[in-house]
């Protein structure tokens, strides 16, 4: 009998301390995003519909297929990725004192589907939708010269704060125009960003309307719920690239059927919109894991690009996780 590797909890302070640097979190959303329709299994998001308008509860399983080095053969899934992301949102937790999202990443053993770790799954979701937001404005943010990248944050809640080092980073300098419901919290992510590297300067503005005029690109990560805010695409300008993080709370169908589209997964938006949302919106262009592949030229013209969320990125950034957590000895060691 072979030994069992205990398993590992992480708290979300373990997760944290774990988390690979910026520029590792940029190539892990690539590989994720490459692998789909190619080397990884995952269906469209199982989810259940609690009672609160706007609540969700999703299951994100994914498989990685990993390849065969020279010193090993990939056949005995030694060199595969298994797990499932566990996500629940109930948009009135604020008012409560609790966070909007809860969730959860199980890794397991490919090879015999021993579980291998639990984590907390907030700082994941953040900083690897953060990440794959990161490989559309590699690919598609419009050329701006001599002149610092103009982006507006719609949005000032955790998955911003997960935003602005990926601005930084990829748009040195860029000038940020935030827009929130709260004013307070929009103020006070607008005052930390002067401590983010590559970030040249953030100013809190009342309205979307004020804070796409002019933007270069825009990054939307308002809160879910069931009134949503779509945005009048005339308000945008002619090469303007829209990152969707929250579905279509403000982007639109107009916005898309006037851009080219582009998803993380495209069996996923399809049924997204068999299910309800993405009203109107037309069929995606192509995926971001097909443009990374191809590389085709940046067409002229708006860009949307609307990404859902994949369990196999979830996954793909828990293993790098872990393996930062066993070398540094974090979390606590269960029994089987």
């Amino acid at each position: 009998m072979t030994d069992r590797q205990p398993l590992r909890y992480l708290s979300a302070a373990d997760v944290a301390a774990a988390m690979p640097p910026l520029s590792e979190r940029l190539e892990l959303a690539e590989i994720a995003l490459r692998a789909l329709g190619r080397s990884a299994e995952l269906p469209a998001k199982i989810g259940v519909h609690p009672r609160q308008p706007g609540s969700l509860a999703h299951a994100m399983p994914a498989l990685l297929r990993g390849e065969a080095s020279d010193a090993s053969d990939a056949s005995d899934g030694a060199a595969d990725l298994i797990g499932v992301k566990w996500i629940v949102g109930f948009p009135e937790n604020p008012a409560l004192g609790l966070p909007t999202y809860h969730a959860l990443v199980i890794l397991n053993d490919a090879r015999n589907g021993l579980p291998l770790a639990v984590m907390d799954a907030g700082t994941i979701t953040a900083q690897r939708t953060a990440a794959v937001s990161g490989a559309a404005i590699r690919l598609f943010a419009p050329a701006t010269g001599a002149r610092a990248a103009r982006v507006a944050l719609l949005g000032a809640g955790v998955q911003a704060r997960g935003h602005l080092p990926v601005i930084g980073r990829l748009l040195p300098g860029a000038s940020v125009r935030i827009t929130d419901v709260d004013r307070a919290r929009a103020e006070a992510l607008a005052g930390g960003a002067g401590s983010v590297e590559g970030i040249g300067s953030a100013e809190v503005v009342s309205s979307v309307r004020r804070a796409v005029e002019g933007a270069d690109v825009v990054v939307s990560v308002v809160s879910f719920g069931p009134e949503h805010q779509a945005l009048d695409p005339d308000r945008l300008g002619p090469e303007t690239l829209f990152v969707a993080v929250d579905y279509d709370m403000q982007a639109s169908a107009a916005l898309a059927r006037g851009a080219l589209f582009v998803v993380d997964e495209r069996d996923q938006f399809l049924a997204a919109r068999v299910g309800g949302g993405f009203v109107g919106y037309p069929d995606p262009t192509a995926t971001l894991g097909e443009v990374l592949r191809d590389r085709p030229v940046r067409s002229t013209g708006r860009v949307l690009v609307s990404h859902l969320g994949v369990g196999l990125a979830d996954v793909v950034f828990a293993s790098a996780i872990l393996k930062r957590a066993e070398q540094l000895g974090l979390g606590v060691l269960l029994p089987h």
